[in-house]
C-alpha cells in the first residue's frame, strides 16, 4: 500500500491518451543535444592536425586558436599553444600590434582594468585582451607581437606573450651598470643606478627574438650608446657587447636578428646582427663569441639616400630617397639588393606594393589598407619628415601630399583623430606606457612640463 500511495496520479491529458507537453526549459535542451554527431568532429586526426598546420603557417594564432575551439576533437589532436606561445615561434603574433588607447589613456592605465587593444595589420581586425602585468611594468617593446616588459621594483626583463599569458625570465637591466661603468669613468655621482637604467627606457631601441631548443635569446640595441646587448633564459645578466658602431641607424628585428641601415657621405651599408650561439651544457666560451655583425649590402650614397627598412609580407624593404628632401622615394627589396652584391642583376624599384601602407617613425611598420578607408594604399607615410606634418607619398605618382591635419608626434592634431593618427603611435614608443606626449618643435622633450593627453 505504500508503494501504491507514492506513486503519481495520471492526470487528465494523460487519461485520455493526449501527447504530454514538455516544458520550455527541457525543450531547449533537447534541442541543443544533437542526436547524431556531426561530420566535422568525425574527421580524422591526421587531416585535422595538417589544416591546423595550415592555419598557423598563415600568420595568425588567433585564427589558429579560433580552429581549436570547433569541438573537443579537434582541440585534442591538435598542439595547445598555451605554455609554448613564446618558446615556440610558430606561436609569435607577428602579425598583430598593440595600439595605445587615446582619450588620455595608455596600456596599462588604471580605468582600462588591465585590458589592451591590439591590432591586426593584415586584417584591420581589433581585439582586446587584459594584461594584469602592465600595472607594474614597462613596455620596452613589442618583437614578433610580443610584449617585453621591466618590472618596476627590480627591472626584472620579461617576455610575455599577450594572448596565451605565456611568460619568459630574462635578467634585470640592473645587470648592465657595471658593464657601463667598466667603459666610461665618468659614471655621474649624483645619479643613481635606478636614474640610469630608467634612461633605458627613453631610448628608442629594437628588440629581436631568436628561438632555440636551448633557450629564448633577446637582442636589444642600444641606440644612445652604439652598442647592443643580449641575454637568454637561464642567463643571470645581460652581456654588453665588447664592441661599439660609429652610429647606430633605426633598427628592424627579422627572423631573430637584427638590420641596420647605415647612411654616410660616401656609401651606405646594410648590416646584420645575428643573434649569439645557442648557450650549450658546460660552454665557457657562449659569452665571448657573442653577436657577430657583418655588412650584407653596400651601393654608393649618391645613388639612394636615407635608407629605412621596414617588413612587409614576410622580407624586408628598403625605402630610400633620391635626394636630400625626401621629396621622391623609391622601394626596394632587400633581397634584390644582396643579388647585386653578388654579381646579379641591376636592382630595379618596385612599380607598386600593392594596398599596403608603409609607416615610417623610431619604429616601421606595414599595414594593409584594406577595410581602412582613411588609409591610403601604395603609399608612405613619413612621420618626422617635416615639421608639424605627417606626409604622405603615393608610389603610383610619386607625388608628396599632406597625409592629415596636424602631427601628434610633435603638436596635438585637431580633433577628431583619424586612424592614421593612431597608427603613427605604434610607431613611437613614448605612446606606450604614460599616455603622454612632450610637446617640442624638433623632437620630444622629456624634462618638459608642457604636455598634451593623447585623445582621439
Amino acid at each position: 500500500m505504500g508503494r501504491m500511495a507514492n506513486r503519481r496520479r495520471p492526470s487528465p491529458a494523460e487519461a485520455a491518451g493526449c501527447p504530454i507537453p514538455i516544458p520550455p526549459k527541457r525543450r531547449r535542451r533537447a534541442e541543443a543535444t544533437p542526436t547524431t554527431s556531426s561530420p566535422w568532429s568525425s574527421m580524422h586526426e591526421d587531416l585535422v592536425s595538417r589544416i591546423a598546420e595550415r592555419v598557423l603557417a598563415a600568420g595568425d594564432v588567433l585564427d589558429y586558436v579560433r580552429f581549436r575551439a570547433v569541438c573537443p576533437q579537434w582541440r585534442s589532436c591538435t598542439v595547445d599553444p598555451r605554455g609554448r606561445g613564446v618558446a615556440d615561434p610558430r606561436f609569435h603574433p607577428r602579425r598583430w600590434t598593440m595600439l595605445p588607447e587615446g582619450h588620455g589613456l595608455h596600456p596599462g592605465h588604471a580605468k582600462l582594468r588591465g585590458q589592451v587593444r591590439f591590432f591586426n595589420r593584415y586584417t584591420g581586425a581589433f581585439v582586446r585582451v587584459r594584461i594584469p602585468e602592465l600595472k607594474d611594468h614597462f613596455i620596452l617593446d613589442s618583437p614578433d607581437g610580443l610584449l617585453l616588459l621591466e618590472r618596476d621594483a627590480d627591472t626584472a626583463v620579461r617576455l610575455l606573450h599577450p594572448f596565451t599569458g605565456d611568460i619568459c625570465e630574462l635578467p634585470p637591466l640592473t645587470s648592465l651598470i657595471p658593464q657601463l661603468d667598466r667603459l666610461t669613468d665618468n659614471r655621474p655621482r649624483h645619479q643613481g643606478d635606478k636614474h640610469r637604467v630608467q634612461s633605458f627606457r627613453r631610448v628608442a631601441a629594437a628588440v629581436s627574438v631568436s628561438v632555440s631548443p636551448a633557450a629564448v635569446t633577446v637582442l636589444l640595441a642600444l641606440e644612445h650608446i652604439c652598442r647592443f646587448a643580449h641575454a637568454s633564459t637561464g642567463d643571470r645578466a645581460w652581456t654588453l657587447t665588447t664592441w661599439s658602431t660609429s652610429r647606430v641607424a633605426r633598427t628592424l628585428p627579422f627572423q631573430g636578428s637584427l638590420y641596420l641601415a647605415c647612411w654616410g657621405s660616401e656609401e651606405t651599408s646594410i648590416l646584420r646582427l645575428d643573434p649569439p650561439p645557442p648557450l650549450l651544457q658546460h660552454d665557457d666560451e657562449h659569452h665571448d663569441h657573442g653577436p657577430q655583425l657583418h655588412t650584407i649590402a653596400q651601393w654608393p650614397s649618391k645613388r639612394m639616400r636615407l635608407p629605412q627598412l621596414v617588413e612587409c609580407d614576410s622580407e624586408i624593404l628598403v625605402v630610400c630617397s633620391t635626394d636630400h628632401d625626401r621629396s621622391h622615394l623609391v622601394v626596394l627589396r632587400l633581397a634584390d639588393l644582396l643579388l647585386l652584391g653578388q654579381g646579379g642583376p641591376r636592382a630595379v624599384p618596385l612599380p607598386s606594393i600593392g594596398d599596403h601602407c608603409l609607416f615610417f617613425g623610431m619604429r616601421s611598420m606595414a599595414v594593409s589598407a584594406k577595410g581602412l578607408p582613411s588609409v591610403a594604399a601604395n603609399s608612405i607615410i613619413l612621420c618626422d619628415s617635416i615639421k608639424d606634418r605627417l606626409m604622405q607619398f603615393n608610389l603610383g605618382d610619386a607625388t608628396l601630399s599632406l597625409a592629415c591635419d596636424g602631427d601628434i608626434v610633435r603638436t596635438p592634431p585637431p580633433s577628431p583623430h583619424s586612424i592614421v593618427h593612431h597608427l603613427v603611435t605604434c610607431c613611437y614608443r613614448y605612446f606606450w606606457n604614460k599616455g603622454l606626449i612632450y610637446c617640442s618643435r624638433t623632437k620630444p622633450n622629456w624634462g618638459t612640463k608642457n604636455r598634451w593627453r593623447l585623445g582621439a
